[in-house]
């Protein structure tokens, strides 16, 4: 029974690039996408480097020159050749060497040149000494947490965006909490997913002051709700008239909903229909017009009809020659009419 061994490695910088671009060594191995170099150890002080692949295929969590990750030697290979005698290391997650959102780089840990200076994102482990090394495109940006609730999964990324999966939490539990839910509902445990890209809070700055930050529907960049029974606390829409007969995002409850927010929204079907289809009806809210569809539709087919019967001569115009006749626009009228009727369910 084979042990697996779990150590810590820093990432090195790469002057090729590994993990950005295709790489084959001199003796003709291609390496993974995803790829990193990293050192065991003091490297005055005989420590070792080593290439290492991501250990999940479906998973990839590239991390930055200077962090930290765990490794392990596991068999590898194309075919069964190969598989039992290529060992190589394979990276799991990042290290939070330093509890903040944007980066974990801690710089001296593995590295002699960097000895005596201070614990700060600036320097990075260097490959060789004497060697100036940089991020190739990241930004250092202050980054605040996200407000977690007891039993949520939060998937956050470097850069201010949360992946949430929560649930229901009544506000007379949320006494601990710093930040409160921005959704409500009546029973525990009831799912509620979220998605937002550029949340306000944790871009804004101030990430220690603040500790957490929590969404915000009316200033974050972009957002993907959805519910099982909640509705919003706060929700401010583009026009406040909707249109008749609509509930409010913040007093829609108990049934579900998916809400889609951002400054612009496309919708690009690239080979086949894009389809709206509605129990009730569909809703359009512009700065000029609050319209109900079914409505507008029904107020066009009256007035293709009353068109119809006036060129028909149903509806007779008085004019000092008598009325007037058929018009001779009646079969133009008409086939308009008919597609109108067409389109009725």
């Amino acid at each position: 029974m084979s042990v697996l061994k779990i150590k810590l490695a820093q990432v090195l910088e790469t002057r090729d690039k590994h993990q950005y671009n295709k790489y084959e060594s001199d003796d003709g191995v291609t390496y993974p996408p995803g790829t990193i170099r990293i050192r065991f150890g003091n490297q005055t002080a005989g420590g070792k480097e080593a290439w290492a692949y991501p250990a999940s295929p479906n998973y990839m969590h590239v991390p930055l020159y200077g962090e930290n990750v765990l490794v392990f030697d596991a068999s590898w290979g194309t075919n069964a050749d190969t598989r039992d005698s290529d060992e190589v290391y394979f990276y799991l997650n990042l290290i939070n060497t330093q509890n903040i959102v944007n980066n974990a780089i801690l710089p001296t840990l593995f590295d002699s040149y960097n000895e005596g200076n201070p614990l700060t994102p600036s320097p990075i482990v260097r490959p060789n000494a004497g060697e100036e090394t940089e991020q190739i495109s990241w930004e250092e940006k202050d980054i605040c947490h996200i407000q977690p609730f007891q039993g949520d999964i939060l998937l956050p990324d470097r850069h201010g965006s949360i992946l949430r999966f929560s649930s229901t939490h009544l506000e007379g539990d949320q006494g601990d909490y710093k930040e409160k839910t921005f959704w409500e509902g009546t029973t525990k445990g009831d799912p509620f997913i979220s998605l937002t890209c550029g949340a306000d809070g944790a871009t804004s700055g101030g990430s220690q002051d603040k500790h957490y930050t929590i969404e915000d529907p009316d200033k974050d960049k972009s957002f993907i709700y959805m519910t099982s029974t909640q509705k919003f606390k706060k929700f401010e829409t583009a026009q406040s008239n909707l249109g008749k007969e609509v509930d409010p995002v913040t007093d829609y409850q108990d049934k579900s909903q998916v809400i889609i927010g951002a400054e612009r929204l496309l919708f690009n079907a690239k080979e086949d229909q894009l389809i709206l289809a509605s129990a009730k009806d569909v809703k359009v809210a512009t700065p000029n017009w609050a319209m109900d569809m079914d409505e507008f539709f029904t107020e066009v087919k009256k007035l293709v009809d009353t068109c119809v019967k006036l060129a028909e001569g149903t509806y007779v115009y008085a004019t000092p020659a008598g009325p007037t006749g058929p018009s001779s626009a009646l079969s133009d009228l008409k086939a308009i009419q008919s597609k109108i009727d067409g389109m009725t369910q």
